[in-house]
């Protein structure tokens, strides 16, 4: 099977060090776009309905949409990711509310994918920032979640590692930034895999054939944590293309708490990710301003986040806004699905597509 696997190929394969020289994959608003942005948000169909039911329509872009829908593109079949810059939220406090940016960030991405939610509780906007902390809230966004037995990665602080997340795509939109550090790191999945597959062959297989998922209580209907099925393939390919789905922390879930147990090659493959990614030339670090809007395909862009120091005071932290998008049918849902129930069926689509595209 060894032989079968081969070197990633397209514009999805990129080094980050190349594309620091260039400024190509930031959206940059102008005067015109700005002006768009605040007419959609005084639109009167907006008014007494819900975040997930605002679409293209009752967002409307006339301009800017048009520059959305190409860069919709390229994240589907180019580097994968793109920033947008440049919403002026903190000239404009009392204009760019946090409930307007929640509307605002859902408004741009309508043009980029299908908004899904992101937990039980029905989280079709989430947070990123640091609640370890936080024993109680009076925002009623929060309150579910400080509530809970533990903790997803996006409301713990520090250093996250290589990831993805359990859609197709993310789009962060910063409120707050962080005192100092916390980068928001990208790189390419296919050059990940292009390196290890170089590096050693043996270790991309283990990769192939992937890890064991274990969900947390809190994210199952019946309160209790759930070991997948089977096995979630790390890198999968298409030809030349091929994707990436994998969330260490829940893998290592599955080791630490239903005592799933791998061969040395498997887990040094999983460091291998992570060493790989981290190497010279392969991540491109950027950091996010408030009232940037940064967005990823999760299937062939890997993301991770520096270090950083934050604020004491909770309504001064590193503070994103958080959307997940369906692109494709089988991935689109009005109530939250666990990471592997997810993949799978991207997975069971993809089977089949290639069943059916074979000649009789």
């Amino acid at each position: 099977m060894l032989d079968a696997l081969v070197p990633a190929a397209g514009p999805a394969v990129w080094m980050g060090s190349d594309l620091a020289k260039t400024d190509d994959w930031n959206i940059r608003l102008t005067p015109e776009d700005i002006e768009e942005l605040d007419e959609a948000l005084a639109s009167p169909d907006l008014k007494n309905i819900p975040i997930q039911k605002i679409t293209a329509a009752t967002f409307p872009l006339p301009r800017l949409g048009l520059r959305l829908r190409a860069f919709a593109g390229e994240l589907e079949n180019g580097r994968g990711f793109g920033v947008i810059r440049g919403v002026p939220v903190e000239n404009y406090t009392e204009k760019y509310t946090e409930e307007a940016c929640k509307i605002l960030s859902w408004g741009l991405c309508c043009y980029l994918g299908t908004g899904i939610p992101q937990s039980r509780q029905g989280d079709w906007i989430n947070h990123v920032i640091d609640l370890t902390d936080v024993t109680s809230t009076t925002k009623t966004d929060l309150a579910h979640i400080v509530d809970r037995k533990e903790l997803r990665a996006n409301h713990e602080g520090g250093e996250l590692r290589w990831h993805t997340d359990s859609t197709d795509m993310i789009a962060l939109f910063c409120l707050k930034k962080a005192r100092n550090g916390g980068a928001s790191r990208l790189a390419s999945s296919a050059q990940v895999h292009n390196l290890i597959l170089a590096e050693n062959p043996a270790c991309l297989q283990a990769l192939y054939d992937g890890y064991y998922y274990l969900s947390l209580a809190d994210d199952n209907d019946d309160e209790k944590p759930r070991l997948s099925a089977e096995r979630v393939p790390v890198f999968r390919q298409t030809g030349k293309s091929v994707s990436f789905y994998y969330i260490p922390q829940v893998v290592e879930r599955a080791i630490d708490r239903a005592h799933v147990s791998y061969s040395a090659v498997e887990n040094d493959a999983r460091a291998l990710i992570q060493s790989v990614a981290n190497s010279s030339g392969v991540p491109l670090d950027f950091t996010l301003e408030p009232g940037d809007l940064e967005v990823i395909n999760n299937r062939i862009v890997m993301h991770a986040r520096e270090e950083y120091e934050d604020d004491p005071d909770v309504d001064h932290r590193r503070h994103l806004l958080r959307v997940w998008m369906a692109a494709e049918p089988e991935t689109e849902t009005d109530t939250f699905r666990l990471p592997s129930d997810r993949y799978r069926a991207r997975l069971a689509r993809t089977a089949a597509a290639s069943l059916e595209s074979r000649p009789a």
